[in-house]
């Protein structure tokens, strides 16, 4: 077994300082980091003998996480959904790439299942909104009482037009 495989090691990306093992970089050996580490790739170190990598800082903290966790952990509310990819695959890191996309997919869903029941809901209000703007030609005809109701407190536009307990008694 290689002697070098749990070293640690100091990293520079982008500027931002991470510590690492030698075998969490290699975990992929196919991905960019994977042959950089195991010496197939060169890298350089800077002048506190940190090995550089050329990406995005701060979002290489997930890469490295999944590295390490082989998960995708990602706070609540991420939206730097493309810079991810983008490193993702400049890392050629192939199980995040796929979970990159599988997730990205799934909020897709989710956006479109929340549009469409927004949209479920504007039918029925239009319709409502189109009732009570002819109620004033309809109330003529109705004996309206003032009373207390639920809807009269939900819908007190509606209420001032009609009267619910008149209309639903």
């Amino acid at each position: 077994m290689d002697s070098h495989v749990d070293d640690v090691l100091e990293l520079n990306v982008g500027g931002c300082f991470y510590t690492t093992s030698r075998s969490t970089l290699t975990r992929y050996p196919y991905s960019m980091l994977g042959a950089m580490f195991s010496g197939r790739f060169p890298s350089k170190v800077d002048q506190c003998n940190r090995y550089i990598i050329d990406g995005d800082g701060p979002t290489f903290r997930h890469v490295l996480n999944f590295l390490r966790r082989s998960k995708l952990i990602l706070p609540d509310g991420f939206k730097e959904w493309d810079i991810l990819s983008i490193e993702a695959d400049f890392y050629q890191i192939e199980d995040l790439i796929r979970l990159i996309e599988k997730a990205r997919e799934q909020i897709r869903r989710d956006e479109e299942r929340e549009r469409t029941s927004k949209s479920q809901w504007r039918r029925p209000i239009s319709i409502l909104q189109n009732t009570v703007d002819k109620l004033p030609s309809i109330s003529r005809f109705l004996e309206l009482k003032r009373g207390g109701s639920q809807f009269e407190t939900n819908f007190p536009n509606i209420t001032s037009k009609i009267i619910c307990n008149t209309l639903w008694k």
